[in-house]
């Protein structure tokens, strides 16, 4: 009979911690560090929070010719969101992202991207990957500042580094929905921890996250640069007056190429407020 040492106990893996956080607090800090910003777009419903910061919202833009077709998104395209998680004071995770990482990818479809060759074999898209994840990650910190003078990621500070929190990937006109093959490889992708799963439709401009294995529902937040009205930001008062809204839209014309005109508003002798919008519309796009 031989003795052998026993191996040691394996230690159980502590779960992870996150700041603590309110989604309050996190909008605070954005809104009194990244400058001029507002909130352009919110997508879906749940505890869980997702915001993209401006910067970060603009690159997945482009990136992804958002809001119209293009060479670039008629088939699948994939990408990588860093940032930061934070918890808020009932465990729901709020989830930043700062900036997107396109997956250079092979085989695409509408429906589909593969990472690897016709064949199988291997992609080296992924060595640009990771070099470029490492370069961003080299220097983060010291360029901070975005075009505006303003900072790109105010929670540095509060969070350390930056890290993988999201993968996403587009639908082309297909809707925003969580396949089989999503579902599979996303609870692998947040098997350990919080990762945002993300499906982005550039064309009809929707998108639908969840949040770790179980895909737990998450609102998206979009900010971007902009003097457009705030939505009420508070957890009671979820929805925009319709007011807001038609200035929110109408600012975002006034923000794209070729529109023009005004927004005024002034309040009346009885105390109501009067609204003037004055937009010209560029040929070709009255539709």
């Amino acid at each position: 009979m031989t003795n052998h040492t026993p191996m040691p106990t394996r230690r159980p893996a502590l779960p992870p911690t996150y700041p603590i956080c309110s989604l309050k607090k996190a909008m605070d800090i954005i809104e009194n560090k990244c400058g001029d910003v507002c909130i352009a777009e919110r997508h879906g419903k749940g505890p869980n929070k997702v915001i993209i910061l401006p910067e970060a919202a603009r690159e997945l833009e482009v990136m992804i010719s958002y809001g119209r077709r293009s060479p670039m998104n008629a088939n699948e395209q994939k990408y990588a969101g860093y940032g930061h998680y934070l918890m808020d004071e009932s465990g729901h995770i709020v989830t930043i992202v700062k900036h997107f990482i396109e997956i250079q990818t092979m085989n695409r479809n509408a429906v589909g991207a593969s990472n690897l060759g016709p064949d199988g074999e291997y992609n080296p898209g992924l060595d640009f990957l990771a070099y470029h994840r490492e370069e961003f990650m080299r220097n983060e910190v010291k360029y901070n500042t975005d075009a505006f003078g303003c900072q790109v990621d105010p929670f540095l500070e509060l969070c350390g580094p930056s890290q993988f929190v999201l993968e996403g990937h587009t639908h082309p006109d297909l809707g925003v929905f969580y396949s089989s093959t999503d579902r599979v490889s996303g609870a692998a992708r947040a098997a350990s921890s919080p990762v945002c799963i993300f499906v982005c439709d550039p064309i009809r401009k929707k998108m639908l996250g969840s949040i770790g294995k179980n895909f737990a529902e998450a609102e998206i937040i979009v900010y971007s640069h902009g003097a457009a009205p705030r939505a009420d930001l508070s957890e009671d008062k979820r929805l925009i007056p319709p007011a807001d809204e038609v200035v929110r839209l109408a600012g975002q014309c006034l923000r794209t190429r070729g529109y023009a005109g005004d927004i005024r508003l002034h309040t009346r002798m009885d105390g109501r407020g009067c609204l003037k919008i004055r937009l010209v519309i560029p040929r070709g796009r009255k539709e």
